[in-house]
């Protein structure tokens, strides 16, 4: 069951890296490994043991790096959300709530996904029809 939740959880990072400071970097490609400055999140699905996701910043825009799943690309969009590029996921887009309480992930095929915001600072992941996963900044 965690590998069907690792790019979601990657996805949920992807947003909350997207608001907070990391280094940039002009590479041409990510590295494969998540580099020193990149941000570190712990994210606690229903019932499992917690994943180390990794956000930083590459280019104009993200990589996630989660282990035993291919790395997220979170691209800005030019009306203010993001679009998000993965293999296995293809593409969804990122669009920020209207009354600010976190974030919707759409995908063409499938219904939405809310990254609700916590307070304390914390974060939750709710697929529809599923139990939720916290999302907390290591």
């Amino acid at each position: 069951m965690i590998t069907r939740r690792l790019p979601a959880l990657g996805l949920a990072v992807a947003i909350v890296g997207a608001l907070g400071a990391c280094a940039t970097s002009d590479s041409e490609f990510p590295p494969p490994q998540p580099p020193a400055a990149a941000l570190h999140f712990k994210a606690t699905p229903p019932g499992e043991f917690p994943v180390d996701v990794y956000f930083a910043a590459w280019r104009d825009g993200y990589v996630i790096y989660t282990a035993g799943a291919p790395p997220l690309y979170l691209i800005p969009d030019k009306q203010g959300g993001y679009i998000v590029q993965s293999p296995r996921e293809g593409t969804r887009w990122i669009v920020e709530r209207p009354d600010g309480s976190g974030w919707n992930i759409l995908s063409a095929n499938r219904p939405a996904v809310y990254l609700l915001k916590q307070e304390g600072g914390g974060y939750v992941l709710q697929p529809p029809g599923e139990l939720p996963t916290l999302i907390v900044p290591d």
